[in-house]
């Protein structure tokens, strides 16, 4: 059995967050940054980390209201799966919106 670890992560939406596999559910990628670049190897990659949920309120907060580059803060159970290339999964119990992402401007100006 893979171990478990409670933790909040801050970090960008990836890509429109989709229905989960069963009623009140979502899934998304949440993309989490080094906290200090400056003190980490220049090139350290950003973490990956794919999550989901099962609460129906943060699963309607996420279809609705989330969007692409959204900054959030995530609290959840991660588990590092058996393929060590395969992304953390984590299960969120607790979501905040940080920092909604810019709209869109569009080219078409009256």
């Amino acid at each position: 059995m893979n171990p478990q670890t409670h933790l909040v992560i801050d970090g960008y939406v990836d890509a429109i967050p989709a229905p989960g596999t069963g009623w009140g559910t979502a899934v998304f990628d949440l993309i989490h940054s080094p906290a200090n670049a400056d003190r980490v190897a220049p090139d350290a990659p950003d973490t990956v980390y794919a999550c989901t949920t099962g609460d129906p309120r943060i699963a309607d907060v996420l279809l609705r209201e989330t969007q692409p580059g959204d900054l959030l803060r995530v609290t959840g159970t991660i588990t590092q799966p058996d393929d060590p290339d395969a992304p953390a999964r984590l299960t969120v119990d607790a979501l905040e919106v940080l920092e909604a992402a810019p709209l869109p401007v569009t080219g078409n100006c009256g």
